[in-house]
């Protein structure tokens, strides 16, 4: 074999060499890769990586801990697979809730804030009476003394779970709302010729059209604390010019 034979065969003994590196290289790597994905698919769905508390705040008559439950998010399950949108609008669905807030935080936490409707009054509905809010969401069906001032109009059935959007409904709500606590107690709204009526204290209170319905409630309230003669009735249609007629006197009887 020639000099020149030898360096040719060195050559191409160097390049198969070389591309065995090179594969082997590739392999080690792939190896690695594929190692590396497997470890890191254990940690995340391990019990390390998984949610160990949830924190509630702000319950009192729902239950979001129930609603995790019921969708398998709650401890032990892989933080990875916890899907705070799908929570939050679980939570949603009870009618006491107007709103709620979740945190996914890693490794292992999830963090609930939830904001319940108050109910403000017991609305007359069918042949019962059903809690609701300010806003006119309907929270649940009630009994008869329930401590809130009540309703009675001539509105379609309320619907627990929705939300009202009769004008005249919302107008009394957002009287009662507007009143102080201590002035709600047996106070009652009712409808007469398409306007609403109000018994408070002992008075009957002419609300009208359902505008400035806060207004008249701030008016109201100032009125009773000056002192009206006993049954006086009140017309708050106009709540900048309210006018108040105290009861015609008793004529008694000559002998």
């Amino acid at each position: 074999m020639t000099m020149m034979d030898e360096r040719v065969a060195a050559r191409r003994k160097g390049v198969s060499e070389d591309r065995a590196r090179r594969r082997l290289r590739w392999v080690l790597g792939t190896i690695l890769v594929l190692l590396v994905a497997v470890a890191a698919y254990w940690l995340v769905r391990s019990p390390i990586l998984s949610i160990t508390e949830v924190d509630v705040a702000g319950a009192v008559e729902s239950d979001p801990q129930g609603a995790v439950d019921e969708l398998g998010m709650g401890r032990g399950v892989p933080t990875i697979d916890v899907r705070a949108g799908t929570i939050e609008a679980a939570i949603e669905r009870d009618p006491w809730v107007a709103d709620a807030t979740v945190r996914v935080s890693w490794p292992g936490s999830l963090s609930i804030v939830v904001v319940e409707h108050v109910p403000v009054a017991a609305v007359e509905s069918g042949d019962g009476l059903v809690l609701v809010s300010a806003d006119g969401s309907a929270i649940e069906s009630a009994d008869a003394d329930t401590g809130l001032p009540t309703i009675a109009l001539d509105a379609s059935p309320i619907v627990i779970g929705e939300t009202t959007e009769d004008a005249l409904m919302l107008g009394a709500l957002s009287f009662i709302d507007a009143m102080s606590l201590d002035r709600r107690s047996g106070t009652t709204v009712t409808e007469r010729d398409g306007g609403l009526i109000a018994l408070v204290d002992g008075h009957e209170v002419r609300l009208g059209r359902p505008d400035e319905m806060a207004m008249k409630a701030v008016v109201l309230e100032e009125l009773l604390d000056r002192g009206l003669e006993s049954g006086a009735a009140i017309d708050l249609i106009a709540p900048m010019r309210p006018a108040v007629r105290n009861p015609e006197p008793q004529v008694e009887a000559e002998e």
